[in-house]
């Protein structure tokens, strides 16, 4: 005999819908300018770059723990990598979503169309900051704007964040595959803790400021709150009808 769920049931009144994650977005917007203002200006939020940058360059890795921590951040990080995990997670959860031949359906297309959705995000935002603003690299031993550099925001942190913490949301969100909300904050710690060891990394192997990697932890939340409003857009009347 199955033991009765201890879930309780959801309130759709109290569920987040697709205008609560662009409220969030647009929050994260504001937030993600004043962090380029704070570049541009060379102001508190970069305070701790140049010391952060000496002390790991005296204590850099070399040989194969060099090796060891390149692949790792490779692995969490390089969209080689996080476009397959998340985009093959999306394409899982729409074929689970409407069956066979659910990718031709319009309604059940919408876990791709949000991914696309956010990684566009990670792409506009990201390269036209990375672009703009022309940020040099710890590695070249000068902190420089205008100057061909492509520092601030961290694409790996943005890739990282936003490919953790949306797969949760394909899987265990409101509008995801098996929405469990227990299940969903026993798995935000974990895939936080990868978030930030990824992070982290980045600047310990002196790829990046360690101002860059906030940023691209902001942008990656940006994504995904974009990513979730197309998830949970309102369905038109065609995508609702069953199939004939």
């Amino acid at each position: 005999m199955e033991s009765p769920s201890t879930e309780a049931p959801l309130d759709p009144s109290t569920l987040p819908t697709w205008r609560s994650s662009m409220v969030a977005a647009g929050l994260g917007v504001l937030l993600f300018a004043f962090l380029i203002w704070q570049v541009v200006v060379r102001g508190p939020f970069i305070a701790w770059d140049w010391q952060f940058h000496y002390y790991v360059d005296a204590h850099h890795p070399i040989g194969w723990e060099k090796v060891f921590l390149d692949i790792v951040a490779s692995v969490t990080g390089e969209r080689m990598f996080t476009i397959p995990m998340v985009g093959g997670t999306a394409l899982y959860v729409a074929w689970k979503q409407g069956g066979p031949g659910s990718l031709w359906k319009i309604g059940t297309r919408r876990p791709v169309l949000a991914v696309l959705a956010g990684l566009a995000t990670i792409a506009s935002i990201g390269y036209g900051t990375k672009f703009g603003l022309g940020r040099t690299g710890p590695h070249h031993n000068m902190d420089v704007l205008h100057a061909g550099g492509q520092a601030f925001p961290s694409g790996h942190a943005a890739n990282t964040f936003f490919t953790g913490f949306f797969i949760l949301c394909l899987l265990f969100a409101h509008g995801g595959l098996r929405p469990n909300v227990t299940t969903l904050r026993k798995l935000i710690p974990v895939v936080g803790v990868i978030v930030a060891v990824a992070g982290a990394l980045m600047s310990w192997l002196d790829y990046h400021w360690l101002s860059d990697i906030p940023g691209g932890w902001l942008l990656g939340f940006i994504a995904c709150m974009v990513a979730l409003s197309v998830l949970r857009a309102p369905r038109r009347e065609r995508e609702r009808a069953p199939a004939s």
